[in-house]
């Protein structure tokens, strides 16, 4: 069980919201690793405390299990955790988009990111999903 690290964030601009969305991670090379979101960093991305949407799009399907989305937090992005769960149940065996409201509100962390599988729930291998997150 290992967590793997999905492609970095690209950012787009939508009605004034800053959109950031990886690209599809590849195929997990173990079927219980877990999916990591590269480190989101409140200087770059001001997230903290706001209402926000975050979430994960399935591009490939996974296994038909509960695997659960999570964020996090570091004080050094090494050890990490657990600020919210954020479904315990994100249906990787449907290919759609699942947004989720997270609210930080008097959140304050230097690194979160978002952490899928993070139980180790053997979700398969050949499945693929994008991160994102939205904000003003």
């Amino acid at each position: 069980m290992a967590i793997e690290t999905a492609p970095v964030f690209a950012t787009t601009t939508v009605n004034g919201y800053t959109v950031r969305t990886t690209a599809a991670s590849t195929d997990l090379s173990v079927s219980t690793n877990s999916l990591a979101s590269p480190i989101i960093l409140p200087s770059a991305d001001a997230i903290e405390n706001k209402k926000i949407i975050m979430g994960v799009e399935i591009t490939a399907a996974y296994s038909d299990v509960a695997a659960r989305l999570i964020l996090e937090g570091s004080h050094n992005g090494t050890d990490w955790i657990t600020i919210t769960s954020i479904d315990t149940d994100t249906e990787p065996n449907t290919v759609e988009v699942k947004p989720y409201f997270v609210d930080l509100t008097d959140v304050y962390i230097p690194n979160f990111r978002l952490h899928f599988n993070s139980t180790n729930t053997s979700v398969g291998t050949t499945g693929n999903l994008k991160f994102f997150f939205a904000y003003i």
